[in-house]
């Protein structure tokens, strides 16, 4: 019996996840400014380091980018020459890849492997990926950073973790040597010479030892100033920069057989070239001008530069990013931030022309960063509209931008109509966070958000209230506040959590605890108190700090569901929350991987804010999840199914008592309006959202017949119900 038992439950467990189960979908059409994005649903960019290999055994170059600011890897397929984003070869990277990451082949076995930081130095992956297999990699050196020989044997190849090294063959005989700038001490670049070819008559090894640690005769005093032969404090009020981070790369700019030096660091927003004018075994630098010339590289802080072909034309080309690990200052533009300079000469001799600043962003949706999504039908014409807050725009001020659905309920295409929706920005806020939801209890939804006053510095909760019962109207309506403050890292979930008809507050605290706030009414005013400061067990944890939620019924089992997102960009969903106690299990295996045929947990970019909606008139509805890099993924249910024609509504209990409460539950969105036996309106109109058990107080109301009428996609539907 005790078997048969444990098969139940492994059955039942294993039915109650399927549930939770989705797939990265990108196949909603996004138009803007007359286009449709390739990569709408890749989820942005912000600080990217950018690399290109191959992905999938066919032989052409695809790219692997990684972003700093989320510590992601981002895989793109090359499909007849266009970038398509192909997250299912993400999870085949080792997770130890931090910081930075260069791709390049060591061994000269035709197979790009992994440099990246380590807190000890520099760990290298080897590729052993087998023809037809997918990849694979092992330590170069188990249990141990790479090393290199000192002065007085052997020691770590130490960098900073905010540097990037040069990985290149810098003289020519062809292996991979490394140059970075000195870990301590003064502002010089150290050479590490790979003796592989020297030694054994082949690359396919690191044999590295630190031949110098002034190659080209170079010391960084400062900001755009270096010493070339001298000392730093040799020059008219001369310094030595000791902090801070560097980025290197080295190419051969003018086909003399050695290599040029690209400079940047941590305070600059420029990036210097250094002219190489001695030979591949003895760098000589003297003069150092930003680059590139015409139109040089030129952000806020700490520009770093890779060489790539990036557009399919066989010629390397140049890419600038940040290298930045957040936000540094208000005025950080993440939303143009990867300069692209097409090689308009020749691999020998190549010069770069500056195309844009925007290179993949602009074919994604990406806002900038902290893109927090929100879904209403805004329009009243039955299908769900898409609104994304900003952290910050160019006015360094929150804007929404408005997509409007152009499709339908079923099949939907959002088309952007404005990156400014009712003038938000106007307001001066920053940190603008949006949901839609009826604060004010009027049964409308509001216009709601979270936002950070620049003067102050306060984080408040705020709502605009909207005044029409069929679509979005605030005309004559001003900001207000919910009287309940926070910090300007934590995220608010508006929700009726004790189902009393008022709507609560779920709050993700900075030190990773979930509080529950209720809302002792009446409806319409703000009267919060400290319910659970733990809720469902979920006390403070560095592992998520300041965690994003929302809920929904992802199910459809009537009940609804909680959704939370850590700082990692990890969802964890905890099933019919209402009813759980502290003794709760979070299910966060629920992204398909359909090369590995497994499902796991996602980096969905950095922080993330998920929020349920509808999109496929299913019976199951989707998550959209803005992140930190400024864009937006579909995940889809794996499950759902299509809705019937007829919706499937039921109020209960029926008839009922004017003591009782009635309640109403729909099989999809919709919204409801009250009437008497003979046409009189009784009240407003009221959202219902789907597999939810929604309460309507009937108290008062005299005995009798009653009308419900609900509206869906433009139709309606009318239900009678008796009371008592």
């Amino acid at each position: 019996m005790r078997t048969v038992w444990l098969l139940f439950f492994l059955i039942i467990s294993t039915c109650g996840y399927a549930q939770f189960t989705y797939s990265l979908d990108q196949s909603i059409p996004v138009e803007v400014n007359g286009k449709t994005l390739d990569l709408a649903w890749a989820g942005g960019l912000n600080a990217a380091q950018f690399n290109t290999m191959d992905l999938n055994g066919d032989n052409q170059q695809d790219l692997v980018v990684f972003d700093r600011t989320t510590n992601k890897i981002l895989t793109y397929l090359n499909q007849n020459s266009h970038y398509i984003y192909a997250p299912e070869y993400e999870e085949f990277f080792p997770d130890q890849v931090s910081q930075w990451m260069l791709l390049r082949d060591f061994n000269c076995d035709g197979r790009k492997d992994i440099f990246t930081s380590d807190p000890f130095g520099i760990i290298v992956f080897v590729n052993i990926t087998k023809p037809g297999e997918n990849l694979a990699w092992r330590y170069f050196n188990p249990g141990f950073p790479l090393l290199t020989k000192g002065f007085s044997g052997n020691v770590n190849l130490k960098v900073n973790e905010s540097d990037i090294p040069a990985i290149d063959d810098i003289d020519g005989d062809g292996d991979l040597d490394i140059l970075n700038v000195r870990f301590v001490g003064l502002g010089n670049i150290e050479w590490h010479k790979n003796l592989s070819i020297e030694r054994t008559g082949t690359c396919d090894s690191l044999q590295l030892e630190r031949v110098t640690q002034y190659f080209g005769n170079i010391e960084e005093c400062e900001c755009g100033k270096f010493a070339f032969g001298q000392t730093c404090a040799s020059l008219p009020g001369g310094r030595t920069q000791h902090s801070g981070g560097k980025a290197l790369l080295t190419l051969d700019l003018d086909d003399d057989g050695d290599r040029e030096l690209l400079f940047s660091e941590e305070t600059c927003a420029r990036v210097y070239m250094m002219q190489n004018n001695g030979t591949p075994q003895e760098a000589a630098m003297n003069g150092a001008v930003p680059y590139p010339p015409s139109i040089p590289v030129n952000f806020l802080i700490f520009p770093a530069t890779y060489s790539e072909d990036l557009d399919f034309d066989g010629l390397p080309d140049l890419i600038a990013s940040p290298n930045i690990s957040s936000r540094s200052f208000r005025n950080t533009n993440f939303k143009e931030s990867v300069w692209f300079y097409r090689n308009t000469g020749t691999t020998e001799v190549p010069n770069f022309t500056f195309l844009k600043t925007n290179f993949l962003q602009e074919d994604m949706i990406d806002v900038g960063d902290n893109a927090v999504p929100a879904f209403i039908d805004s329009d009243g014409d039955g299908d769900q509209d898409m609104f994304i807050s900003t952290y910050i725009g160019p006015n360094l001020a929150s804007s929404v931008y408005y997509y409007e659905n152009i499709g339908s309920s079923s099949d939907p295409s959002f088309k952007l109509i404005t990156t400014d929706y009712i003038n938000l920005s106007f307001s001066n806020l920053f940190n603008v966070k949006l949901q839609y939801a009826d604060i004010n209890g009027d049964g409308t939804s509001d216009f709601v958000f979270t936002g950070t006053n620049p003067q102050s510095g306060r984080t408040s909760l705020l709502y605009i209230p909207n005044i029409s019962t069929t679509q979005l109207n605030f005309s004559g309506q001003t900001i207000q506040s919910a009287n309940f403050e926070i910090d300007q890292t934590e995220n608010i979930l508006l929700t009726d959590v004790d189902l009393d008809g008022i709507q609560d507050v779920l709050l993700g605290k900075s030190n990773g605890a979930v509080e529950y706030w209720r809302n002792n009414g009446p409806a319409g005013q703000f009267n919060y108190f400290l319910q659970n400061g733990n809720f469902l067990g979920l006390g403070a944890s560095t592992d998520r700090q300041s965690p994003s939620l929302a809920a929904g019924d992802l199910d459809a089992d009537g009940r609804s569901d909680l959704i939370l997102g850590n700082q990692r960009g990890e969802l964890a969903i905890y099933g019919d929350f209402r009813a759980q106690n502290t003794n709760i299990t979070a299910i966060t295996d629920i992204v398909y991987n359909p090369i590995k045929e497994t499902y796991y947990s996602n980096n969905m970019g950095g922080k993330s804010w998920p929020t349920v909606v509808n999109l496929f008139n299913s019976d199951k509805p989707a998550m959209v999840v803005g992140n930190t890099l400024g864009g937006a993924l579909i995940l889809k249910n794996e499950t759902s199914k299509d809705l019937p024609e007829s919706p499937v509504v039921d109020l209960y209990p029926n008839p009922v008592e004017n003591t009782e409460t009635l309640y109403i539950t729909a099989d999809r969105n919709m919204t409801v309006q009250f009437y008497t036996s003979l046409g009189q309106t009784l009240s407003g109109s009221y959202f219902i959202p789907a597999n939810q058990k929604y309460p309507v107080t009937v108290t008062g109301l005299t005995p009798g017949i009653y009308l419900a009428r609900f509206t869906f996609n433009g139709k309606t539907l009318g239900k009678r119900f008796i009371i008592f």
